[in-house]
């Protein structure tokens, strides 16, 4: 599994999870677009497999990445839902990339989170990580 690989199993699962509303104001995301548009990102995004160390848990705990709404409510994208065999084929990725690379986990989640948002703003009405490439 390489980067690109892996930018296109996350942008088709983030993806997959809108329309998106938030339970405080009722603001209706439509798209990832929408949501990177109007929300700020609230620090970095936590993996809870690989903060307690699991990296082949039995049942993942996944990953979180928070945003503020314009109301001020927090909003989070989740990876609950996931498959847990591709959630575990993703930690093995990011263990891997961890050790590569010499970073964090949170730096690695945040270069992914950036890089899939210049993906959704360089092209608003199609995937980057579609199944062209």
């Amino acid at each position: 599994m390489n980067e690109d690989e892996v930018g296109r199993i996350m942008r088709r699962y983030i993806e997959g999870l809108f329309p998106k509303v938030c339970s405080n104001c009722g603001l209706r995301f439509n798209s990832l677009r929408e949501y990177a548009q109007i929300t700020t990102h609230k620090g970095d995004p936590v993996s809870y497999d690989a903060a307690l160390g699991e990296w082949n848990p039995s049942q993942p705990l996944g990953t979180l990445s928070f945003a503020n709404c314009p109301c001020g409510s927090t909003l989070s994208i989740s990876s609950e839902g996931m498959l847990a065999a591709q959630m575990l084929q993703l930690l093995d990725w990011a263990r891997s990339e961890t050790e590569r690379c010499a970073v964090n986990m949170q730096e690695l989640l945040r270069q992914l989170r950036d890089e899939i948002d210049m993906q959704v703003f360089k092209a608003p009405e199609a995937s980057a990580y579609d199944d062209r490439g």
